[in-house]
């Protein structure tokens, strides 16, 4: 399948915005996408019937309500945010997701419209993708992914939030290594950064209402039916009918706050404009998501820039981050562990791997001295240097431990500088290079890995798991480590402490690692896991830990015996039917159900809960009713639901390469060095 011929699909957003980042491997939305698909006639009527009430007066428009289906519970989880804080994610219903695809159908046009219009300050912002393409790329890492890519499919395009055009910057990294970011900073004198305070959870759902409104306090209580009304109702139906936070996780929460957000810039704007200050002339303002970075002519002025954003935020119940204040005079001089990361960075990377000029001269030498085999296959240059790396990995791993004793506060961005430095070497240019030369030693790879290993043991998050794991599936294809079971279980073992000190969720990927590579965690861990399973109660890690323990018959019905018990005590719980969607406790029969581990009996408890989400539709169906009833067909009829049981029906470790890689930021790893610590929502 080429996908430079594959048109896009409106419910392809299902696939690309709705999914957080952060999340098992194993768990799709992909097979209810499928269903979704072949259900053209119901989906076609649901968005005829939203339309149609989007279209109606004032009096008569009641919109994303009415149906017992539309309010759901989202799974609430936490992921490493630093050291020692974590951050809430929201895993989204499959009907949340169907409710704001309908949504996005009806009112794309009126969104991106008002995003582009009020992009006073926006860094970034969601733009019409007038091709609806899957764009070919001449870069040949990506050739080699479309050719990959035959196998899986559409599969790589979930969780990416590509959708829509992200204009004019899709990171800020790519903003802070941009001409425009090297001419404010020789154009003005100083600048401020600072960031909303818990920005999504700050953000008040009524006060969308409030938005067309001349006056916010006079319009508190105005039951305005417009867009703005449906985003206050799509908000709280996605989050159980909470009116207090915008869920974190789906690219859409970005797009609706992205309105909110616009405008406080827009009242700013105005505000400073009536007071002769000119946007572009005496100041500049750039925000993105809820960092906001301010340039000015003189402290006087930037300090009255913040002050007017603290005074308009304060309106629509937002609070800028006192913690987060930096100002600073510009052009600005980079701390020590800037500069210091950077050095050990390039000391690293010039140790381990060849240059382009060394690459060339490598391809010289293989052709002069006529190392072709009969085939004449094309000579490659490879990246990794040869055996000597073991002589000098204890000394790399001396200087690595100075760096961090020294700027121990910044110890997540260099890990993640480090493991994005990794990844970017040994993806680059897949078509022309190997990474290691032909007869390279496994002493030398699993030495390399060891390395790797150390270095992202130091902050195992989410991201850095799945560069890890990328670097793992790049090195697969040349070497198979999975042959060197023995080996990769010395490595696990060595490292096992990192099972007991990452958070679950920020791991579970590797966890299924070792299952899809035959290795075993440390029985000590394997207990501690457990107990932040139950802790933890997520359906999810459960059945991913379940997919794991299958290395032991025994181990398994043990861990199966305690997953059932839990999904008997969760059906027990549900005792509203007509509110059930409300209930945390769903998500149990949303992961396990069909499972084929799980008993006949506890198939059957949730069969009994499946058909009481059967609507009798009578009369005028409304759009909430068959969305509700096509997702009970597919609970009873598809054989695939939402977690895939087979760890081996795609390649695990490929399927996390495709995503890692589209959203890395680190592909030029040197420009992206100087704003990496500031993360954004």
């Amino acid at each position: 399948m080429d996908l430079n011929n594959i048109k896009r699909n409106q419910l392809d957003y299902i696939l690309t915005d709705i999914l957080p980042n952060e999340l098992s491997e194993l768990f799709s939305f992909k097979y209810f996408y499928d269903f979704l698909l072949n259900k053209r006639k119901d989906v076609k009527e649901m968005i005829d019937k939203v339309i149609k009430a989007k279209n109606k007066s004032a009096s008569e428009q009641v919109l994303f309500l009415g149906s017992i289906n539309w309010a759901t519970m989202p799974l609430k989880y936490t992921i490493m945010k630093g050291l020692h804080s974590s951050r809430e994610i929201s895993l989204l219903q499959p009907m949340a997701a169907v409710q704001i695809f309908l949504f996005i159908t009806a009112y794309q046009k009126e969104l991106l419209n008002i995003l582009e219009h009020n992009s006073v300050y926006s860094l970034r912002y969601h733009q019409r993708n007038n091709e609806l393409y899957y764009k070919n790329k001449n870069k040949s890492v990506i050739k080699y992914f479309e050719e990959e890519s035959k196998k899986v499919g559409k599969d790589i395009i979930e969780q990416t939030g590509m959708f829509f055009d992200i204009k004019p910057y899709k990171s800020i990294a790519l903003f802070t290594s941009s001409e425009e970011w090297f001419v404010l900073n020789s154009k003005y004198k100083y600048f401020i950064r600072t960031d909303y305070k818990a920005c999504f959870d700050s953000i008040y759902t009524h006060t969308y209402t409030w938005l067309i409104g001349k006056n916010v306090n006079d319009t508190k209580e105005f039951k305005n039916v417009n867009m703005y009304a449906a985003i206050d109702r799509i908000l709280q139906n996605i989050n159980a009918r909470t009116s207090n936070g915008i869920v974190v996780g789906p690219e859409f929460s970005r797009m609706i706050a992205e309105i909110m957000l616009q405008r406080i810039d827009m009242s700013v704007h105005s505000m400073l404009l009536n007071m002769g200050i000119v946007d572009g002339e005496n100041y500049n303002v750039y925000r993105y998501v809820d960092d906001i970075f301010i340039f000015a002519e003189s402290e006087k002025l930037a300090e009255l820039v913040l002050e007017k954003y603290s005074e308009v935020s304060r309106k629509y119940l937002l609070r800028l981050n006192e913690s987060k204040l930096t100002k600073n005079r510009v052009p600005f001089i980079l701390e020590n562990w800037l500069n210091e990361t950077n050095l050990f960075t390039t000391r690293v990377s010039s140790i381990l791997f060849n240059s382009k000029d060394e690459q060339r001269e490598i391809i010289e030498r293989i052709e002069k001295e006529k190392i072709r085999d009969e085939s004449e296959q094309v000579v490659k240059a490879y990246i990794f240097k040869d055996n000597t790396f073991y002589l000098t990995k204890r000394s790399l791993m001396n200087q690595f431990n100075e760096l961090i004793c020294k700027h121990e506060e910044k110890i997540k961005t260099i890990v993640a500088y480090l493991m994005g430095m990794f990844l970017n070497k040994v993806s680059k240019n897949k078509e022309s290079v190997n990474i290691f030369r032909g007869n390279v030693s496994s002493g030398t790879i699993f030495s390399f890995l060891d390395f790797l290993f150390y270095i992202y043991s130091f902050y195992p998050d989410y991201n850095n798991t799945q560069r890890f794991l990328s670097i793992l599936s790049y090195i697969r294809d040349e070497y198979d480590i999975f042959d060197e079971s023995s080996k990769l279980q010395m490595l696990i073992n060595k490292y096992s402490f990192i099972f007991e000190k990452a958070n679950m969720n920020d791991i579970v990927n590797l966890i299924l690692f070792c299952k899809q590579a035959k290795i075993e965690i440390p029985y000590t861990q394997e207990c501690l896991l457990v107990e932040e399973l139950r802790e933890k109660d997520d359906p999810i890690l459960w059945a991913s830990y379940l997919v794991y323990a299958s290395y032991s018959k025994r181990y398994f019905e043990e861990i199966l015996l305690e997953i059932e018990n839990y999904i008997k005590e969760n059906i027990e719980a549900i005792i509203a039917k007509e509110n059930i969607y409300t209930y945390r406790e769903i998500w149990w029969i949303i992961v396990f159900n069909k499972s084929p581990y799980i008993t006949n009996g506890t198939q059957g408890l949730i069969n009994n809960i499946i058909s009481d989400l059967q609507v009798n539709i009578s009369g005028n169906k409304r759009a909430g009713d068959i969305c509700g009833n096509l997702f009970v067909e597919f609970l009873k009829t598809n054989s695939k639901q939402f977690f895939e049981w087979n760890i081996h029906e795609k390649d695990f470790l490929r399927q996390i390469t495709f995503k890692t890689y589209e959203r890395s930021i680190f592909k030029n790893y040197k420009e992206t060095l100087n704003f990496m610590d500031w993360n954004s929502i």
